[in-house]
């Protein structure tokens, strides 16, 4: 599970459809109390922004037309060690690992991006 943090409509429906099932598709693992070491460590979860990641990019799906019908709720990360409830996203340095991966999202981003 990836949340990448980059605007979402800088993504390619692929990776902006991914992130959203991702993000449904690990509530159990928070439920469970697992943990987020690995995500912490790969730059791949920021934990207080769940919910509201979900919503940003619930929002670029309908404007792109896509159907969304999936609230979600922000987990309870209380479990977690403050240096990982509080953790940010670098969104450049994903930002980048897209672009090397996804030619859809590369040519998003060079066209797009105001950063």
């Amino acid at each position: 599970m990836r949340m990448w943090m980059v605007p979402p409509h800088l993504m390619c429906d692929k990776h902006l459809l991914g992130e959203h099932g991702e993000l449904h598709k690990f509530l159990h693992n928070w439920r469970k109390k697992h943990a987020i070491d690995g995500r912490i460590s790969g730059n791949a979860m920021e934990p207080l922004a769940y919910k509201a990641r979900h919503d940003v990019l619930a929002e670029e799906m309908q404007s792109r037309w896509m159907v969304h019908k999936s609230p979600i709720e922000q987990p309870d990360f209380s479990y977690l060690p403050l240096f990982q409830l509080n953790y940010k996203v670098d969104i450049q340095a994903n930002k980048i690992l897209l672009v090397s991966r996804c030619p859809q999202c590369a040519e998003r981003i060079k066209y797009h991006d105001e950063s």
